[in-house]
């Protein structure tokens, strides 16, 4: 259809889908993902602002949906949103660079919510995921660098996302997948500005997100009209939020046989911190490695590109979101510490003396050269100065954890015990989480029961 709106095309590109199917490489990088979102999520439990969401949930009527760390359900809506911010907390979730967004914390709570409230197989499960994440980052892939500089993506675009999974698994028809797509995006939002005060609100972003997909989704199966271009027109997403996108980008390449899906593009993090700090960490890694034992820095550089700047340009940090916005102090902790995990992110930590001392002496500074290559490659220089003269450089251009050079099976899997372990997950439940994600590509009935069974440090 010529006049087909780019919400249709998107619609006809699922409706193909259910036909066709997914290959089960796509499957499988989808359980991989959940995975690492799961990981996230239960480490969230072990913290102050999980405590908050949890403790929001337990206001809530009880229903048949699980959200993590509580043993009694809530409504799809309410465990989307906590699920969906539990595990954007510690900022160890997923990224995708070119929609500069983080797909894990919006689909998968959405999807997971919708599965477990309609019930289906675990493969349909991961079929949404999939679906969710191709339209999330198509969108965030066209909304344009001006849009990040006040919006959040993750928010903005992942509402989408969250519509698409939650179409997929309610069994939408063309009208009412469109439907979904526009009253998701009019309540598209999520500002940066919190940032500015080291609030808390950043988790907010994806849960909202997750929940206010899902609530599109169900409200249109029931006949609630959306907008049919809620994306391109006049008073739309593009128009309102993001101006200097390009919009026809949503839709590029959509189905083609050569086109490869996003799922497959997804950035998994080793450190636990800002996705934009961890070339400048790998790189501060790898002069670690080669730093004399009696040698003493003087000065450091940090040349990356301008987004990463805007963002993580944070000398002094001293509340934990800060530091982990902080391109001076995860350079910092990885020199001193040689690890960027969650326990250089302690109050300790953040209070420890060397790293204090040496954060004046880190300058950072935007290479022209990594600017042009952003959002493709998200890299990093860092130069040490020594006492003694020597000046040593390293640089990292393909980030550990990005498609080009992945964290293994098992790297993940190790991942996931580490953070249940912070989320003070029992390891026989870590264990027995294990064994049920390892289970989801098969054609059985999607049982969620392990998931209730967890309790964490909340």
């Amino acid at each position: 259809m010529i006049d087909a709106s780019l919400s249709e095309q998107l619609a006809d590109w699922q409706l193909a889908r259910r036909e066709s199917g997914f290959a089960s490489a796509d499957l499988h990088a989808a359980r991989l993902l959940v995975l690492d979102w799961l990981g996230s999520a239960l480490a969230g439990l072990g913290t102050d602002t999980g405590h908050i969401f949890l403790e929001y949930a337990r206001l809530q009527p009880p229903g048949r949906v699980t959200l993590l760390g509580l043993t009694e359900g809530r409504s799809v809506e309410v465990a989307a949103l906590c699920n969906g911010a539990l595990s954007h907390i510690v900022e160890m979730d997923d990224v995708e660079r070119e929609s500069v967004t983080h797909p894990g914390a919006v689909v998968i709570p959405a999807a997971l919510a919708v599965a477990e409230r309609v019930g289906v197989s675990g493969l349909e499960f991961l079929a949404a995921v999939v679906v969710g994440y191709e339209v999330m980052v198509r969108i965030g892939e066209a909304v344009g660098a001006e849009h990040y500089v006040h919006f959040h993506n993750t928010s903005t675009c992942g509402v989408y996302g969250a519509a698409a999974a939650a179409g997929w698994l309610l069994g939408l028809d063309r009208e009412r997948l469109v439907w979904a797509l526009g009253n998701a995006g009019t309540q598209a939002a999520g500002l940066w500005q919190f940032n500015d005060d080291g609030a808390l609100t950043k988790p907010l972003h994806p849960g909202r997100a997750a929940a206010n997909g899902v609530l599109a989704a169900t409200l249109s199966r029931l006949g609630l009209t959306g907008a049919r271009k809620i994306l391109e027109g006049e008073r739309g997403f593009f128009a309102g939020l993001a101006p200097q996108g390009d919009p026809q980008r949503v839709v590029a390449h959509l189905g083609e046989p050569t086109e490869s899906l996003r799922i497959h593009r997804i950035s998994i993090k080793p450190h636990a911190s800002c996705r934009h700090t961890h070339a400048a960490i790998d790189a501060a890694l790898a002069l670690r490695a080669r730093l004399p034992a009696d040698a003493v820095i003087i000065a450091a550089t940090v040349a990356t590109y301008r987004a990463a700047l805007a963002l993580c340009d944070k000398p002094d940090p001293h509340t934990v979101t800060d530091a982990k916005f902080s391109l001076q102090y995860c350079v910092a902790a990885a020199l001193h510490h040689g690890q960027v995990g969650l326990a250089e992110f302690a109050p300790t930590a953040l209070a420890d003396s060397t790293v204090r001392k040496l954060l004046p002496a880190i300058q950072v500074a935007v290479d022209e050269a990594r600017e042009a290559a952003y959002p493709a490659c998200w890299s990093a220089a860092v130069s040490l100065t020594l006492a003694d003269g020597q000046v040593l450089q390293a640089s990292q251009e393909q980030p550990r954890g990005d498609p080009e050079n992945p964290l293994t099976t098992p790297e993940l899997e190790a991942k996931f015990r580490l953070l249940a372990d912070y989320g003070k997950v029992d390891r026989q439940q870590a264990e027995r989480l294990l064994g049920w994600l390892r289970g989801l590509e098969a054609p059985v009935p999607f049982d969620s029961g392990p998931l209730r069974q967890v309790a964490g440090g909340n």
